[in-house]
């Protein structure tokens, strides 16, 4: 049960970076200042702190909406519970597995 509850909440957590990386960065960040500018330009008050703020926002976009995703993400890996492999078993095995095909080969060349 507990890792029934564990996967939801990573499931959940990388849904929701996902979406709110696609709201910050996309929508606010990105398509609102670009509907700004072409607001004002068409009003005739476009200023340069508007047109400067504007250009930031939109440089920074992808960023910052990276950024909230690898929050999601890194949340989605503390509820999974995602640790480093135990290479030394890992390796272990597989020179184990590897000398027994080794053996069973030298038995079929006598």
């Amino acid at each position: 049960m507990k890792k029934k509850v564990s996967h939801i909440l990573g499931v959940l957590c990388y849904a929701l970076g996902i979406f709110f990386a696609l709201y910050v960065g996309g929508w606010l960040m990105l398509i609102k200042p670009i509907h700004m500018l072409m607001d004002a330009f068409s009003n005739d008050s476009l200023t340069l702190t508007l047109l400067l703020k504007s250009i930031i926002k939109i440089a920074f976009s992808t960023t910052f909406a990276g950024l909230v995703w690898c929050i999601g993400y890194i949340g989605y890996n503390h509820f999974k519970g995602t640790e480093d492999p135990d290479w030394a078993a890992i390796e272990e095995r597989w020179r184990a597995k590897h000398t027994l095909n080794e053996d069973k080969m030298r038995e079929k060349e006598v």
